[in-house]
């Protein structure tokens, strides 16, 4: 298995796309060989890197990569909403803000680019734009079977086998940790080795290889090493740190509603009266919770800014404390009274 450092190695049609890839795919096609391009999602997500030092900017809150928002502008963590203007400068090491770059790719991005310098060949973008409905997946196969070069996502890796990958390689491995979920790290270790191990298990390949701008960072080296109890080790001393799973259980409560105020004023209202149930001491009789237990250590965010999906407006409430579903049993009444409100365990 290979790295390739992309603030090294560009080529000029694509940032994204190294001189090393181009190579690369160009042997395998002369070979008749086939060329898988992995990439975790077909959506653009943006974060900020450092491109002397290979800073990654993350929620100090979290330990997860912030986001690039232009409105409002500034760098915005998911999951505790924690935000802070965007830097002029590095603040590790001073660079100035051109070394500062938004990191975002897309599959449709990768295949434009492809498509100018391979054009005599077969590209098949694998992704939910391209494959759809029951039809579309029923005709993935005989189109990656008839394809020279295979852009695609996580969902190349689950049910799908087809001969002559002599080339897996990895678009933007930190793409994957720009994802703002606690959990993060886990999975992009899991979905590479899900990767990289099913073909290797069946098939001849030459070569593995992975892009980066962040070849230092643990989670990369320990991919590459295959340091799988270091990395367990790491991760568990994380979760503990930041009060994740399985140290704490963790449950969003989601509310949707066509009306932004409706929906907002209903989690503000839901929010106080979880306020006052995780500060009261509960009486000695007929609820869940032993006299005088003391409940202040529940953790409860409203985020603050709404998602919007299907015209309705979504808000939520993410909470987290060693037994929330013995608290679930106090808030029962709310929560099942109305059908718009979700209870999402993590």
């Amino acid at each position: 298995m290979y790295l390739v450092n992309l603030s090294q190695d560009k080529s000029k049609i694509n940032q994204y796309i190294s001189n090393t890839l181009l190579k690369e795919i160009k042997l395998s096609l002369s070979d008749k060989k086939k060329v898988i391009l992995y990439l975790n999602k077909r959506w653009e997500y943006s974060s900020l890197i450092c491109n002397k030092c290979n800073h990654l900017y993350k929620c100090k809150n979290c330990d997860i990569s912030m986001s690039v928002h232009k409105y409002p502008k500034k760098l915005i963590c998911h999951i505790c909403w924690e935000n802070r203007d965007i830097p002029t400068k590095c603040e590790k090491c001073n660079a100035i803000w051109e070394s500062l770059q938004k990191v975002w790719i897309g599959t449709q991005q990768i295949e434009e680019s492809l498509k100018k310098e391979f054009s005599e060949y077969k590209i098949f973008r694998f992704d939910t734009d391209t494959v759809k409905t029951k039809t579309d997946k029923e005709n993935a196969l005989s189109n990656l079977e008839k394809s020279d070069i295979i852009i695609g996502t996580k969902m190349i890796t689950t049910g799908f086998d087809f001969r002559w990958i002599w080339l897996i390689w990895v678009i933007l491995l930190e793409q994957e940790l720009l994802i703002p979920k606690y959990n993060t790290e886990e999975k992009v270790y899991s979905n590479i080795k899900q990767l990289l191990g099913r073909w290797s298990r069946k098939w001849e390949i030459s070569k593995i290889v992975i892009q980066t701008f962040i070849p230092e960072n643990e989670i990369i080296k320990s991919i590459t090493n295959s340091n799988y109890k270091d990395f367990f080790i790491k991760t568990l001393e994380e979760r503990k740190l930041f009060n994740y799973p399985p140290y704490s259980e963790m449950l969003t409560l989601e509310y949707r509603n066509k009306s932004q105020e409706k929906a907002k004023n209903f989690m503000i209202n839901l929010k106080n009266k979880l306020e006052i149930l995780n500060t009261e001491i509960p009486p000695p009789f007929g609820t869940p919770f032993e006299k005088g237990r003391n409940l202040k250590n529940i953790e409860i965010n409203l985020v603050p800014n709404p998602s919007k999906r299907y015209n309705q407006y979504y808000y939520k409430i993410i909470l987290k404390w060693e037994n929330l579903r013995e608290f679930l049993i106090e808030i029962k009444p709310e929560i099942f009274r109305n059908s718009a409100l979700v209870v999402i365990f993590e």
